[in-house]
């Protein structure tokens, strides 16, 4: 499916715990703060919609900035403690009522690495409102991901930090590299990340 007829998500609202004191979004990154990285490179493609979820603007300052200078409609998640089904449902709530988004994108702002081509390969492995097409490093289902408008009412019904998991397992797999896929959580994630080539 072409990118102008996808919505892409952007997951912004976790509250790093365990990266420590530190929002690990804001965290320098080659130069810029982690968050800027995804943001950047899904600002950068030909989607119908940018959506983001994200912590309350006192909270993320310079987040939202970036994300309201690309172009984001700034959806915020008061509760990120709710985990990130709370995050997809306030996005599905906001797409839902675009007739021409057939689906959406989800992107996890905490996976810098994830270079363009990869996500256009997800995006046009969806055939239709029914399509579910999930990455994987070959072990398990992850974001970038997209689920079609089939399945907007089961993700209105999610609960908890598992998000869409059980829906992403039973769709399409598009494999990648476990070192392109894999966010940061940690200091020491961020650590190792910093040596990484992009892509």
């Amino acid at each position: 499916m072409r990118t102008e007829r996808i919505a892409a998500v952007l997951l912004a609202a976790g509250t790093s715990s365990r990266f420590g004191e530190d929002d690990k979004l804001m965290a320098d990154l080659r130069g810029k703060p982690v968050a800027a990285h995804t943001l950047e490179t899904v600002a950068s493609m030909a989607f119908a919609e940018l959506v983001a979820v994200a912590r309350p603007i006192a909270l993320a300052p310079v987040i939202h900035r970036k994300l309201e200078r690309r172009g984001y409609t700034i959806l915020v998640n008061d509760k990120p403690e709710e985990g990130i089904s709370a995050s997809i449902v306030r996005a599905v709530e906001h797409v839902m009522p675009l007739r021409r988004v057939r689906g959406i994108l989800i992107c996890l702002a905490d996976m810098p690495n994830i270079p363009p081509s990869h996500y256009n390969r997800v995006c046009l492995a969806a055939e239709d409102i029914r399509s579910v097409v999930a990455s994987t490093d070959g072990f398990s289902s992850s974001p970038p991901a997209f689920i079609g408008r089939k399945h907007f009412p089961e993700l209105l019904a999610l609960k908890g930090d598992q998000g869409a998991r059980a829906l992403l397992s039973h769709g399409i797999q598009i494999e990648t590299s476990g070192a392109v896929l894999h966010d940061i959580d940690t200091v020491e994630d961020l650590q190792s990340w910093r040596s990484v080539t992009p892509g």
